[in-house]
């Protein structure tokens, strides 16, 4: 006859100490971690735009037209950079989750 007492503390154990390995591999200061990350990321939509502000303003004085280079180009430049966040975030997603896995599979094997 199965003990389910047992079986549940074995279970509730093995959670409490992978969460235990999960708070000492954890680094020490998130605030530093995260704020790069905002800051890359404000980094990857920025500079398209801002690439798009001054070639718009160069296309104008050199080549004028009916319509505004620099408004078009700022759009064109906000679409680029929220297409290269998305990717960036996408790609740190699939990192994460790559880690997640393999920790996880480092932890089974041990147990």
């Amino acid at each position: 006859m199965v003990d389910f007492d047992d079986l549940h503390s074995r279970d509730v154990q093995k959670k409490l100490l992978h969460k235990t390995e999960l708070l000492k591999n954890r680094p020490e200061n998130r605030f530093n971690t995260d704020f790069g990350m905002i800051a890359s990321l404000g980094g990857v939509i920025i500079v398209p735009i801002l690439i798009g502000v001054f070639s718009g303003s160069y296309l104008e004085e050199k080549f004028p037209q009916h319509f505004s280079w620099r408004l078009s180009l700022i759009f064109l430049g906000f679409v680029w950079g929220i297409i290269n966040a998305y990717l960036w975030i996408k790609n740190e997603n699939r990192k994460i989750i790559q880690n997640n896995s393999e920790d996880t599979q480092k932890r089974d094997k041990h147990e």
